[in-house]
């Protein structure tokens, strides 16, 4: 069946000042065959000018990482005649938000950049035989996920917030980050919290989802990054304007049953920046983007709000008793 290839091609020599095109070719696809498998016909037979990574074919290196029809995916493990039957065509581009060196091939240097700072390898407390260290079912479950990443770059690939701050330690570190955090034996817990805690850290993510949404190996990298925001607040370090928010937001729910946006803001910006978005505040209200403001806020039943509440905070203290009692052993 002969389907039609459109990749995006880029040479940063080309003397042309349109040094980025879209170049359609034509190939002869099978069942099961993948679209790696299609550009390697391609610059095999059609076209031998054409650059993109590969090694393994088997999705477990991650290099063939790319973006496939609008989605950021392993072309090796991506069959051909099923994105023709969905989209009827087969478009390549280089993965997002990645510097494009020529054709498909991307910089990765910012990628491992970002793992590097986060310090990828456990670091034990020197007092601890950590071959002692009994780590139970439940122990590994914790991790799990976060131990399958293959470092593709895919979930970094599909990040609306690595789109918009380049400075952001983007969704495979924070899970590779989770990866340790999580870990019984580590010893530096509190200090990585606190790196992560700092700007561009695990509160800049917006929760998208597209990196779990688009992630090969099901590593789940919003959860990680979900349960790092949590360790986090349960760690103290709540001096931002992200966990602010959190702890406004829980604190309105637990005494109104509701949330009360105007004392969010309030709670989260601090009086003075509060001040400067009352003239947003205002034009928000007067589209009926905002709620007016609550005479009697509470709602009824609070009760029972407040009975939850309490049962979730019996629950995280007996979990943060036993992780610590755990760290001791």
């Amino acid at each position: 069946m002969k389907i039609k290839f459109k990749i995006k091609r880029y040479d940063p020599h080309s003397p042309d000042r349109r040094k980025s095109y879209m170049q359609a070719y034509d190939i002869e696809a099978v069942e099961g065959m993948s679209v790696l498998e299609g550009l390697l016909k391609i610059s095999e037979q059609l076209d031998t000018t054409l650059v993109f990574r590969k090694s393994c074919r088997s999705a477990i290196c991650g290099s063939c990482a790319m973006t496939i029809n609008g989605r950021s995916k392993l072309a090796c493990n991506t069959q051909i005649l099923p994105l023709q039957k969905k989209h009827g065509e087969v478009v390549i581009e280089p993965l997002e938000n990645h510097k494009v060196l020529k054709d498909l091939l991307v910089d990765m240097t910012d990628f491992w950049h970002k793992l590097e700072k986060i310090t990828p390898y456990l670091t034990p407390p020197e007092d601890v035989d950590t071959e002692r260290v009994q780590i139970t079912k439940e122990d590994t479950y914790a991790i799990d996920d976060a131990q399958k990443c293959i470092m593709c770059g895919s979930c970094n690939g599909a990040c609306n917030a690595l789109e918009i701050d380049k400075h952001y330690t983007a969704p495979a570190a924070l899970a590779k980050s989770w990866r340790f955090v999580g870990d019984v034996r580590e010893g530096e817990s509190n200090k990585r919290l606190m790196r992560l805690s700092e700007d561009h850290g695990v509160w800049s993510c917006v929760r998208c989802g597209h990196c779990t949404e688009y992630c090969p190996k099901h590593v789940k990298p919003l959860t990680c990054i979900e349960r790092l925001r949590d360790r986090a607040i349960d760690s103290g370090h709540t001096d931002n304007m992200g966990a602010r928010h959190v702890n406004a937001m829980v604190d309105s729910v637990r005494k109104i049953g509701r949330l009360d946006e105007a004392a969010m803001m309030f709670k989260t910006l601090g009086f003075i920046r509060s001040l400067g978005m009352i003239p947003l505040g205002l034009k928000m209200q007067l589209h009926g983007k905002m709620p007016g403001i609550m005479l009697f806020p509470t709602i009824d039943g609070i009760d029972e709000v407040k009975a939850i509440y309490q049962a979730r905070n019996e629950d995280k203290v007996r979990e943060r008793l036993a992780r610590e009692k755990k760290e001791k052993e």
